[in-house]
């Protein structure tokens, strides 16, 4: 019975995977391109300015602003922290 769960489990994760090289799921790929480049970007950020207090902290949502909007995403987190 395992044998048969794993082979179910291995043709699943293969599917998968040639879903994600696809066209199909390209915007998907760039999303987390843009999450994982703002994360490190505004942990950068982060250290440059933090003599003048000027932090975005990292979560969910700062990732997903960042991952969907980009390079405008990331300047628009820095600019409402400054506003505020």
């Amino acid at each position: 019975m395992s044998a048969i769960m794993w082979l179910v489990a291995a043709l699943g994760f293969g599917f998968f995977a040639y879903l994600l090289y696809t066209r199909q799921f390209k915007w998907l790929l760039g999303v987390v391109r843009n999450v994982a480049l703002g994360i490190v970007g505004i942990l950068l950020f982060n250290f440059l300015f933090s003599g003048m207090e000027l932090a975005v902290g990292i979560n969910a949502i700062t990732a997903m602003v960042v991952g969907l909007l980009g390079a405008p995403g990331f300047l628009l987190l820095y600019a409402a922290q400054m506003l505020l």
